[in-house]
């Protein structure tokens, strides 16, 4: 196993919709959800060949990295960010998507409704991307210092990229530096999340050119449950020796993808 680590340094308050959700009340997660990530760096790579992919609310075109490389989300640090609550006007109809354009345009008169709006503030994100194919994991590396837009709301730049680095898998109690998936949390203490995977279409198993405006083929998403704890746990982790990449996590994600 081959691995990246990505520190994404945010230019304004985020958010990360959670979802489910209300539409008053829009809630971030605390994190960089791997399907977001995995959009993002995508999106970076159509913007180093000069491709600006659209967005849309009905029948929209999912632009992700491939099945054969599996992002891990990415994590503030510890004590080192903060969630901002306050009230903002929000578009009341659900199918406007202007606001999460690349491009925007001048559009008709909306109708507001006041929001109670979630931003997630930080320093800087860590992030993990794991693959068999170190070839294509490389592919990655040259979107350093590029950025855009990011989740729901706000913008941040990739500011550096290490390895690819090889993980060596092994059983033992440490601090996971990612999620677990719920299997992995039975009679933990832990801050569970709602997440999804990508619902893979059957052409999906082909190696994508990242760079290549073709949508991804994504028939929608599984949910499933995922934690963050806060001490050791033992399990088996992918590791550098520094790094401590819990193998339960990367086979939920990777599940109904290549690595069935």
């Amino acid at each position: 196993m081959w691995m990246l680590k990505l520190v994404i340094k945010p230019t304004s308050g985020l958010t990360f919709r959670r979802m489910p959700s209300s539409i008053l009340h829009i809630s971030t997660y605390p994190f960089l959800p791997p399907t977001t990530m995995s959009g993002f760096l995508r999106r970076l790579k159509l913007l180093e060949a000069g491709h600006l992919p659209e967005t849309a609310v009905e029948d929209p075109d999912y632009y992700a990295l491939p099945p054969q490389l599996c992002p891990l989300g990415a994590y503030p640090k510890v004590n080192e960010y903060r969630i901002h609550t306050t009230k903002r006007q929000g578009i009341r109809s659900f199918n406007h998507n202007a606001f999460s354009r690349i491009v925007r345009h001048q559009s008709a008169k909306e109708v507001y409704q006041l929001h109670t709006w979630e931003y997630l503030f930080a320093e800087l994100l860590i992030g993990y991307v794991v693959s068999e194919d170190k070839e294509l994991l490389s592919q990655l590396g040259t979107v350093e210092n590029f950025g855009c837009k990011i989740g729901k709301e706000g913008y941040a730049f990739l500011d550096r990229i290490n390895g690819p680095s090889e993980l060596v898998l092994k059983k033992m109690k440490t601090k996971p530096d990612t999620l677990l998936p719920g299997a992995a949390l039975v009679g933990v203490p832990c801050e569970a999340f709602p997440l999804y995977r990508y619902a893979w279409g059957d052409d999906a198993t082909e190696v994508t050119n990242l760079q290549h405006p073709e949508p991804s083929d994504i028939n929608g998403f599984v949910p499933f449950v995922a934690g963050e704890v806060r001490g050791e746990i033992e399990l088996e982790y992918y590791t550098d020796g520094n790094v401590h990449l819990p193998k339960p996590f990367i086979d939920e994600l990777w599940e109904g993808g290549t690595n069935d």
